[in-house]
Parts: structure tokens; sequence; C-alpha cells
């Protein structure tokens, strides 16, 4: 295994220890759709089904499953957003407890979102080339 993939997987589990306590964070904090239209349990619940999808990219990316590298991209993306958009929504509407709960576990998402995404694409570039090991 090269440098290139222990980093992602470095990362990759980064960001789902982070993803967890993002979760956590909204639940204990009240992200806003909490209670206005989703019950705290069903909230919950449809997170740690989302949540499950990223322990399954991790485990094919184990494999060395072509696909998983892309959805190891998207995952590094789509969570890096998700704590961009957390930390820019409280500081527009001053709003954390039952507003936009999620940033500071959202900085964690962005610091392990952006160098997974960073050497998902390097791999991707090594794959390509055929000089991935």
């Amino acid at each position: 295994m090269n440098a290139v993939r222990r980093r992602i997987i470095l990362f990759l589990l980064v960001l789902i220890f982070f993803h967890a306590a993002h979760i956590l964070e909204e639940v204990w904090a009240n992200f806003w759709p909490v209670g206005r239209y989703y019950s705290r349990e069903t909230f919950l619940i449809l997170n740690l089904v989302f949540f499950a999808i990223p322990l399954f990219v991790l485990y094919y990316f184990l494999l060395e499953k072509k696909w998983s590298v892309y959805l190891c991209l998207i995952y590094g993306i789509v969570m890096t957003l998700n704590g961009l958009g957390h930390n820019i929504m409280t500081l527009v509407t001053g709003k954390y407890f039952g507003g936009f709960a999620g940033g500071f576990s959202g900085i964690g998402l962005i610091a392990a979102g952006i160098p997974l995404a960073y050497y998902v694409s390097k791999h991707l570039k090594e794959i390509k080339s055929g000089k991935n090991g």
C-alpha cells in the first residue's frame, strides 16, 4: 500500500469520527429540523443510516474497489460543504442552539474533508497513470 492510500485511509477515518461527532452535536444542540420536522429519535435514526454509507465506502476502499475511490471523493466534498454550511449559517443567523448547531464538529469535517479530497484526487491521477500501488 502506497503513502497516498494510507493518507486516504487516515483522513477517511478522521472524517468518519468527526461525522459521528457532528451527528451527536446536532442532536444535543437541537439542530433546527429536530423538533420542527423530526423527532429527536427519527433524526438520529436517519443520520445513523446516512452514517453507514461512509463505513461501507471505507470497507470497499480497503478491498481496493475502484468505484469506492470516487465515493471517498464525494464524501470528502459533501462533508466539507456540510461543515462550511453549518458555520456560515451560524454566523449569518447568530443562532447555534435551536439553529444551525453543528459548527464545532463542522470545523473537523472541513479539516478532514479537504485533505481527504486532495489525496483521493492524487490517487485517481495515480490510477489513471498506472502508478497505483
